[in-house]
C-alpha cells in the first residue's frame, strides 16, 4: 500500500521535533501540531520559567552581598521581566516552523485524531502514514471539584502582564514551589495549598522541611492537609473552600501535577489503550500497534 508519508508525527514539541528531524533525510515526514510550534518547554514551560527565575537569582545574590560591596536592594520589575521572557518566547513558534520547512518536513496545524493504524484525520483532510509517532506530551491536572474551571495554570502564570497581589498554588510539587518562589520574590502574597503535610514528597523529609523553612522566610504561606471542596468567584477574587479552610486570592493556580495528553486522539480506533498516566510502550517505544510509537512525556 502507498502511504502519504513515511511517518506522521503528532506533536511539534521537543520529542516530536527530534523524531521528525531524525527521519527527514530518509523519508517523507509530516508533523501535526494543534498549539504552539515548539511545544511546552520553550513556549510556556522550562525555558520561560528559567528566564523569570533568573530575576529571583539576581535579587537573592544582591541580598547576600548587601554590606559586602553591594548596597541597596534589588527589586523585580514584573512587566520588564516579562518583556525579557517574551523577547525569547515570542519567536519560538515561527522559528520552529521555519526550521521544519527548511528541512523539507511537511506541517499541518490542527487537532489530530487516529482513524486506524495508518490513518490520521487533521481537520478536514485525512492523511496516511506507514508509521505514526505520538508525541503529545502532558497537560495540567485539575481537581475534580466544582469551580475547577476558575483555576489558572502554570502557562497562565508564565505570561502574566501584571503579577496579582495575592496568588495561591494548589499542590506542593515542583511547579508549585518554583512558581511560588518567583511570585514571592516579585512581591506577591503567596500561598501553597497541599493535600498532605509534605513538600516535594519524592525527596527526604529532612531536606524538604529545611526548604519549607527557607521559603517561609520569604513570606510564602503553607496550608498543609487541605482537600479543597469547591472554588467560587468572589467579585474579582477567587474563593477557595475546604472543611475548616477558606482563602480569597486574586489568582489560584492548579499545580497538582500533569497528565498524559491523550484525550480525543482516537487511540481506540487504532486498538490502543491509554489512561491519564500515558500510553504503554515496549522498550522500543512501540505501542500495542507495532507501527505506532509514543515518545516523551505521553508514554508510560
Amino acid at each position: 500500500m502507498a502511504y502519504d508519508y513515511g511517518t506522521i508525527v503528532i506533536g511539534g514539541g521537543p520529542g516530536g521535533l527530534a523524531a521528525a528531524y531524525g527521519l527527514a533525510a530518509k523519508q517523507k515526514v509530516l508533523v501535526v501540531e494543534n498549539d504552539l510550534w515548539g511545544g511546552t518547554c520553550p513556549n510556556y514551560g522550562c525555558d520561560p520559567k528559567k528566564m523569570l527565575y533568573r530575576g529571583v537569582e539576581v535579587k537573592n545574590a544582591a541580598l547576600r552581598m548587601n554590606g559586602f560591596g553591594i548596597s541597596g536592594t534589588a527589586k523585580i520589575d514584573w512587566p520588564s521581566l516579562m518583556a525579557f521572557k517574551r523577547s525569547y518566547t515570542t519567536g519560538v513558534p515561527a522559528g520552529t516552523l521555519n526550521g521544519l520547512t527548511h528541512a523539507g518536513i511537511t506541517t499541518l496545524y490542527g487537532h489530530a485524531q487516529l482513524l486506524g493504524e495508518h490513518a490520521v484525520k487533521v481537520g478536514s483532510p485525512n492523511v496516511t502514514g506507514e508509521h505514526i509517532v505520538i508525541a503529545t506530551g502532558h497537560t495540567p491536572r485539575y481537581p475534580d471539584i466544582p469551580g475547577a474551571n476558575l483555576l489558572k495554570t502554570s502557562r497562565d502564570f508564565l505570561d502574566l502582564d501584571q503579577l496579582p497581589t495575592s496568588i495561591a498554588f494548589i499542590g506542593a510539587g515542583y511547579v508549585s514551589v518554583e512558581l511560588a518562589n518567583i511570585a514571592a520574590a516579585a512581591g506577591a502574597e503567596v500561598h501553597i495549598i497541599g493535600h498532605s503535610d509534605r513538600l516535594l514528597r519524592a525527596f527526604p523529609k529532612v531536606a524538604t522541611e529545611a526548604l519549607k523553612s527557607l521559603l517561609a522566610k520569604t513570606g510564602i504561606h503553607f496550608h498543609p492537609n487541605v482537600e479543597l471542596t469547591k472554588i467560587t468567584p468572589l467579585g474579582t477574587m477567587t474563593h477557595l473552600h475546604a472543611d475548616n479552610f477558606d482563602l480569597n486570592v486574586d489568582m489560584a493556580i492548579t499545580a497538582m501535577g500533569r497528565i498524559a495528553n491523550v484525550a480525543d486522539l482516537g487511540l481506540a480506533n487504532a486498538g490502543i489503550k491509554a489512561d491519564t498516566r500515558g500510553i504503554p510502550v515496549d522498550d522500543h517505544l512501540r505501542t500495542a500497534v507495532e507501527t505506532i510509537y509514543a515518545i516523551g512525556d505521553v508514554n508510560l
